[in-house]
């Protein structure tokens, strides 16, 4: 496809396009809030209560607590609002709403960029509503992934800009020191933004012939600056963060470092695990497609399918077009889908030496995959493009219908958990990762909760779990109906301790007659 060129139309439909984009973008996801009401997870929850100690001026985190690997943009954000309206989970959200609102706004624009305003209003509309599980990671302030949306938005227009340059001619040097200052605060926010910028930078070089040493001094330049805080703090903290990068890629803790008969033997039993985790990744990102789109198994299926036979479809005929009006001159600017295949290819190899593998770790691909429908938008014409458009309006209805059932079933609700606490005079309670920080968080810090007695027991702020275990009688907590809640009572039993049990809602109220810490107790461990 030759390169875009904007016609005198786009500069009166495009603002206004762009303008109604984000109006329902914002529309939806306050929308999207509101429904989730008092409902907080618990990472959103730990970036809540580090936006509480920054807005208390207590602490200035540069990354995400004991995770070393995320920035803490959003938590600085909620820290803004949390000065002048109460810290609610509502609040919170609306905070990084201009995140997602830029990001949204930035692709959309980078698909107008390169294949026209059409082209960019299906990218931009696309994201806007989008499947659920991007709607709740780019909605809520889950530390990164709003960030992804905003620099990876970012870094793609800017490349797109770039690309767009005649070879001969060279841009800026702000213009390639914004690249990289996009791609470094990206980075620090979460490692999902590098490779869609070394995909970027990389389809710029091959188009340029090559980048002269002053280009890269600019972008160096910015992306350090962006980086700087991950630097700082690894600079502080003796590179925390690669430690803690290495033993999550290599599933290996300081625990088992430490008390492994033989290291080596360790190392080659992880390195031996790592591989064969190498060969599984392509079977588990399949299976976690349906989580991505939103759609039933089959449904992939069928989209694949679909999508597959419309891309070939439309590969045809554009080779026979091209056949029959003979030679073409080159186009002057960089081919989008260069672009869009050099930062696809690099996200995969990413995620595959990282053995990232949940469905969350596939959102770089929200961002490209909006960039490939306006692509795949720009090649339709006449009864195609409208077919085309019923079939993405179908796409977007079916999104809407499954965001606000994903809203509607978020749980576990912890709120309900407060006041019955307080009321009974309980401060402390050890309890599941999922219940621990969102208790703590609701309750302002009233209640210390810890995770220590929950399957999940990852520890994000040590400082609460030794409140906990320095106060008299705490109480525990866990879900209804659950293995764990069962496994807890039985352990009770067998120990001999007395308790009184306390049904509340969705949760099962412990409360021993002494202070009966975790690891006296067989308790279910997952983590």
């Amino acid at each position: 496809m030759t390169w875009h060129r904007p016609r005198a139309s786009d500069g009166v439909i495009w603002p206004l396009g762009l303008g109604a984009l984000i109006a329902v973008a914002l529309v939806f996801r306050l929308a999207y809030v509101e429904r989730l009401g008092d409902f907080i997870g618990a990472d959103e929850a730990v970036g809540g209560l580090m936006a509480l100690k920054i807005a208390r001026g207590e602490e200035f985190p540069l990354l995400l607590w004991e995770a070393h690997y995320a920035g803490t943009l959003t938590s600085y954000l909620g820290a803004l609002l949390f000065w002048f309206f109460d810290p609610t989970p509502g609040i919170l959200r609306v905070a990084v709403l201009p995140l997602a609102l830029a990001g949204i706004a930035a692709t959309a624009a980078a698909a107008r960029t390169l294949w026209g305003s059409g082209a960019g209003l299906v990218a931009g509309l696309s994201l806007a509503l989008g499947p659920a599980l991007l709607f709740a990671m780019s909605s809520q302030a889950v530390g990164g992934y709003p960030e992804v949306l905003c620099f990876g938005g970012l870094t793609l227009w800017i490349g797109a800009r770039l690309g767009r340059r005649p070879r001969g001619e060279a841009p800026r040097s702000r213009e390639w020191a914004l690249l990289g200052a996009a791609g470094g605060f990206g980075t620090y926010s979460l490692a999902f933004v590098l490779p869609v910028f070394v995909g970027t930078l990389w389809a710029l070089g091959r188009h340029r012939g090559g980048l002269r040493a002053r280009e890269w001094s600019r972008i160096a330049a910015g992306f350090l600056l962006g980086f700087s805080p991950f630097v700082v703090y690894n600079v502080a903290h003796g590179g925390a963060s690669v430690l803690r990068l290495a033993g999550r890629v290599l599933d290996i803790s300081r625990g088992e470092l430490s008390h492994a008969s033989s290291v080596p033997g360790l190392l080659l039993d992880k390195g031996t695990r790592y591989l064969l985790g190498l060969f599984r990744f392509p079977g588990t990102v399949w299976e976690n497609l349906p989580i991505f789109f939103g759609l039933p198994a089959w449904g992939t299926w069928a989209a694949a399918v679909a999508l597959a036979g419309v891309v070939l479809f439309v590969g045809v005929r554009r080779s026979a077009r091209a056949y029959a009006a003979g030679p073409q001159p080159l186009a002057a600017g960089l081919s989008g889908g260069v672009i869009l295949g050099w930062s696809g290819l690099a996200t995969l190899l990413f995620l595959w030496l990282s053995r990232l593998d949940s469905p969350r770790h596939l959102f770089p691909f929200y961002l490209l995959g909006s960039l490939g429908l306006g692509a795949l938008w720009a090649r339709l014409a006449g009864g195609w493009r409208l077919l085309g458009g019923g079939v993405l309006a179908l796409l977007l209805f079916g999104n809407m219908v499954g965001t606000t059932a994903d809203a509607r079933g978020a749980g576990p609700r912890v709120a309900g958990l407060v006041d019955p606490l307080l009321s009974r005079g309980i401060m402390f309670v050890y309890t599941d990762y999922f219940i621990a920080y969102p208790l703590v968080f609701l309750s302002r810090e009233v209640i210390l909760a810890s995770p220590a007695a929950g399957p999940v027991n990852v520890e994000r702020y040590p400082a609460y779990t030794e409140g906990v275990a320095a106060s008299a009688r705490p109480a525990y907590v866990f879900r209804r109906n659950t293995e764990a809640a069962a496994v807890f009572v039985r352990e009770m039993r067998r120990t001999g301790d007395a308790f009184s049990h306390v049904p509340l809602d969705e949760f099962d109220l412990y409360i021993p007659d002494r202070h009966v810490r975790p690891n006296e107790l067989a308790l279910v461990r997952q983590f």
